[in-house]
């Protein structure tokens, strides 16, 4: 019989570490199918996104910066900022996708005893697509604005409505109502939620920083390389090879997001089961009816 992670439950910090790693060992193979699948397009669309905008910035693999120009200044300009929105857009709609499939798949699970169908997991993306993007611009706004004027309110936002995504996915509640609601949910929980995605962000951190190592060797190496050439143009750094190895750490960056994504469901199942037993309560009708 399939090992299962049981989601409805009440969770410590250790706990939540253990059967994130749990769930992607016994379950991760079928999950990152399926983001690649869903929202491969999407990261794909970001990566050369972050290529224009990287050769925007730095005048391309060869050229002048983009800053550095007098006579085509302002078309340039104008050409950053494009770079610039199509990064962020595409950011945005990944994300989205991200989201949505990895809940998606969460709540499949859930729903048919420990087994992922992949057909209800497209179906949920594409009914809750436009949904869950505009939570991420509205929820994005709202931390923007709380730590724009202090960042005590961001970081006290951001982890607040973590929560939404996956009260949208799993309860079905609109946008305003999730967003609403995750603010009961996490009452007299913030501290302890706080310090879970704290360590979740340290770890995510370690294992980006192993796919970055060699983006970052180069360009130590190319730098030392350049310092000893006095006429060299500094775009020259940022020539294909370093851009190859820049393109794969965003997409280690945007894929370990998963992370992140299925601690949120887990973290939710542990505030949703303190505050009303409901992995509790079918426990106890799944006995009663198994006696009968």
């Amino acid at each position: 019989m399939k090992e299962k992670i049981q989601f409805r439950k009440q969770r410590e910090l250790g706990t939540i570490l253990t059967d994130l790693f749990k769930f992607l060992r016994l379950n991760g193979v079928q999950l990152f199918g399926l983001i690649f699948r869903i929202a491969g397009p999407a990261l794909l669309v970001v990566v050369l996104s972050y290529v224009y905008y990287m050769q925007t910035v730095f005048g391309g693999m060869g050229g002048s910066g983009w800053m550095t120009s007098s006579s085509t200044g302002f078309g340039e300009g104008v050409g950053f900022l494009i770079a610039l929105v199509l990064l962020l857009v595409s950011a945005m709609v990944y994300y989205a996708l991200l989201y949505g499939t990895v809940l998606h798949s969460i709540k499949s699970y859930v729903e048919n005893n420990g087994m992922i169908v992949k057909e209800e997991v497209t179906a949920g993306v594409r009914a809750n697509f436009w949904s869950l993007l505009g939570m991420s611009i509205l929820v994005g706004i709202m931390v923007f604005f709380g730590a724009l004027f202090c960042l005590a309110p961001g970081i006290f936002l951001a982890v607040v409505l973590s929560l939404t995504y996956a009260i949208h996915v799993f309860e079905k509640r609109d946008v305003t109502d999730s967003i609403s609601y995750s603010f009961s949910l996490i009452k007299g929980e913030w501290w302890i939620t706080f310090a879970t995605y704290l360590v979740l962000i340290i770890i995510y951190y370690i294992l980006l920083m192993i796919f970055q190592v060699p983006q970052y060797i180069y360009f130590f190496v190319k730098g030392i390389a350049f310092a000893e050439t006095v006429s060299a143009d500094p775009s020259d750094m940022f020539d294909w090879v370093y851009m190859v190895l820049s393109s794969i750490g965003v997409i280690a960056q945007y894929l370990l997001q998963a992370i992140i994504v299925i601690a949120t469901a887990l973290i939710y199942y542990n505030l949703n089961e303190k505050k009303h037993f409901t992995g509790t309560m079918e426990t106890i009708e799944s006995i009663g009816n198994r006696e009968d």
